[in-house]
């Protein structure tokens, strides 16, 4: 039988996102009340698939959540475990974005795949790592540091606090989720460890495997994005260079663009995290071939529909 959330509760939590600092933007204040009112409305459903625990504060005192999803009754050491980390840098508010979306969407399905899903893998999700810049719209925290270049010295309470977390939660896989810089026109891409960037062979033999799985079901969904490998051991102060070398966990950078006619266009920048994110998922729950069939059917498809155009052109 369908559980239903009382109607008072999924109330409070469409009340809670009614009203956005800007446009589809949510900020650090509405971010809190929304995962609060969430985890009521997991409570009423009675699946507790969500905590919500504090790990730090940012430099102006803003609390820093970190967000797990998964079946409460499988221990955490029996899945397979992945963190999210969400907008280090303010002016990139699309990951959080996504990732408040998709917690909601996990939290309240009553679907089986899903909960197939979360006894397989749990969710680690830091929804918004740098408050105090996300507050203002600067890429920046509120001491002026770039916290993607901080994870070799720490020096900022956000990173310290993002660090620790991830130390406790041994995660089989980190995503680092971002999206290149309000004047940037280049275009989406994922990046992960490539054989010479100084992370162990088999760590970045699985990550260029799973990127092609990720960019695969990605073109499924008519979404292009460029994949890069990284080739040196250099900038290891960046997060997704850092915990593979140091960490021996396989990362992913992702990067959506934000310019030009993009910059309207935020629901297509939140579906790339959603979709890319929930392929590691399947991926780490065992569904490698349930992935591999989708990316094969869809190049069959594109195969057929080629060979039909270029045959109607010549008959032309």
């Amino acid at each position: 039988m369908r559980k239903v959330v009382p109607a008072c509760i999924l109330l409070a939590v469409l009340i809670a996102s009614a009203c956005p600092a800007a446009p589809g933007i949510t900020s650090h204040k509405q971010m809190m009340t929304n995962l609060a009112s969430l985890e009521l409305a997991d409570n009423a459903v009675g699946q507790g698939r969500m905590r919500v625990i504090s790990i730090g504060k940012s430099v102006q005192g803003r609390e820093i959540p970190l967000v797990i999803v998964t079946d409460p009754q499988v221990p955490l050491a029996d899945t397979r475990r992945v963190f999210i980390i969400c907008r280090q840098h303010g002016d990139e508010p699309a990951s959080t974005e996504a990732m408040l979306k998709l917690i909601t969407d996990l939290v309240l399905s009553t679907g089986e795949e899903d909960a197939d899903l979360l006894r397989k893998v749990s969710f680690f999700v830091v929804p918004m790592v740098n408050p105090d810049g996300s507050e203002r719209n600067r890429r920046r925290n509120a001491r002026g540091a770039d916290l993607n270049r901080d994870w070799l010295t720490l020096s900022q309470p956000e990173t310290k606090a993002a660090r620790a977390a991830i130390e406790l939660c041994d995660p089989e896989v980190i995503i680092d989720e971002h999206e290149l810089s309000p004047s940037n026109r280049g275009g989406d891409f994922l990046q992960c460890a490539g054989p010479a960037s100084g992370a162990p062979p088999d760590v970045a033999r699985e990550s260029v495997h799973i990127q092609g799985l990720i960019v695969g079901v990605l073109n499924t969904h008519d979404m292009e994005v460029n994949s890069y490998q990284i080739h040196d051991p250099s900038d290891a102060r960046l997060a997704h260079r850092y915990f593979p070398v140091h960490a021996d966990t396989k990362t992913f950078l992702f990067e959506t663009r934000q310019a030009g006619a993009r910059s309207d266009q935020l629901d297509y920048r939140i579906r790339l995290h959603i979709i890319g994110t929930m392929t590691i998922a399947k991926y780490l729950a065992g569904r490698e071939t349930e992935l591999v069939t989708r990316i094969a059917e869809w190049r069959q498809l594109r195969e057929h529909r080629l060979l039909a155009s270029r045959n109607k052109q010549r008959k032309r």
